[in-house]
């Protein structure tokens, strides 16, 4: 293919999601004890305290990091924000973790539903970012 430069060193793997939130002590409740994540162990240092107004989720070979929302970077975003993402997580279960979550609190817009690649469940955390846990079929 004449003309088209190696690609090899572009990204191809996310490492981390980062995740700007407005009330930073609800959402680090909500994802740690709601979801269950596991914390990370890192400190970034700088004006980022862990805990405080940073954390680190570990979820395998992507990373949430939550950080409280400086009044100067916001922009005035509404919440939730109109250009926000789903972030999906994959699961073995779908169904026993939604049973799970919903012990804990965890809100669902509706039941389990099914689709032809898997299993899925839709919820929003606490600042109405879009969250779903999904369950693929075998193939997919």
């Amino acid at each position: 293919m004449e003309g088209r430069q190696s690609v090899s060193n572009l990204p191809r793997v996310i490492g981390v999601i980062l995740l700007k939130v407005n009330d930073f002590q609800k959402m680090l409740s909500f994802y740690r004890d709601a979801l269950g994540l596991p914390l990370g162990d890192i400190d970034p240092g700088g004006e980022d305290k862990p805990l405080v107004n940073w954390a680190r989720f570990e979820t395998g070979g992507t990373a949430i990091e939550l950080f409280a929302e400086r009044p100067a970077e916001s922009g005035g975003l509404p919440l939730p924000r109109k250009n926000s993402m789903t972030i999906a997580f994959k699961v073995a279960d779908v169904r026993a973790v939604y049973d799970e979550l919903r012990r804990r609190g965890v809100e669902f817009a509706r039941g389990v539903g099914e689709a032809e690649w898997g299993w899925y469940a839709h919820f929003r955390d606490p600042e109405g970012n879009r969250l779903q846990l999904y369950q693929p079929k075998p193939g997919f």
